[in-house]
């Protein structure tokens, strides 16, 4: 009897606590690009897989996609062609139609910013989408990846749990600026 009450007890609070967990995650009532769920996966490109940014619409809109800004955090790289940037931007441009699930690849961006290694590297992938729906413009801060490549491919790709903080790359000078400074 002991063992059966332990078991309803253990079956209650797993419940209450999956109802707890759900409402911390719902959709927020508030949020006006509900519906709209970009995130960061793997895709099939011509029979390969593909690290990509996965813009899946389910809402009642069309959501034009502007761009994916990119911050590599952490960056561990063997024999690098250039010198790493840790920023890049991936102009996208697209429409993505109500319930339609488009895939953007990631793989050339992100070579670039770890500065086109020619071996394994790792980093972990910080990245905000930019995006419209209808006039309205939205900015969403994407979740956290380690990223593991061997140049063009990817090879592994987990979460990281921990924040890590995105820092905006410094602001090209101005042409005048810059003939000053050269004077």
């Amino acid at each position: 009897m002991g063992a059966l009450y332990s078991l309803g007890l253990v079956l209650a609070s797993s419940y209450v606590a999956l109802r707890y967990w759900r409402r911390g995650h719902a959709a927020d009532p508030t949020d006006r690009s509900a519906g709209f769920r970009p995130s960061i996966g793997f895709s099939h490109f011509d029979g390969m897989e593909s690290l990509s940014l996965l813009l899946a619409n389910k809402s009642g809109k069309d959501v034009w996609v502007e761009e994916l800004e990119l911050f590599l955090s952490g960056l561990s790289a063997e024999q690098q062609t250039a010198e790493p940037s840790s920023h890049e931007i991936q102009k996208i441009r697209q429409l993505v139609p109500s319930g339609d699930i488009s895939p953007i690849s990631l793989t050339q961006v992100i070579y670039r910013a770890a500065g086109a290694p020619q071996r394994n590297y790792s980093c972990v992938l910080s990245s905000i989408l930019r995006f419209r729906i209808g006039e309205e413009r939205f900015e969403k801060p994407m979740e956290n990846y380690r990223v593991r490549m061997l140049g063009l491919t990817a090879v592994g790709l987990q979460r990281e749990r921990r924040p890590v903080p995105l820092e905006p790359a410094p602001k090209p000078q101005e042409a005048p600026e810059l003939a000053t400074k050269l004077k």
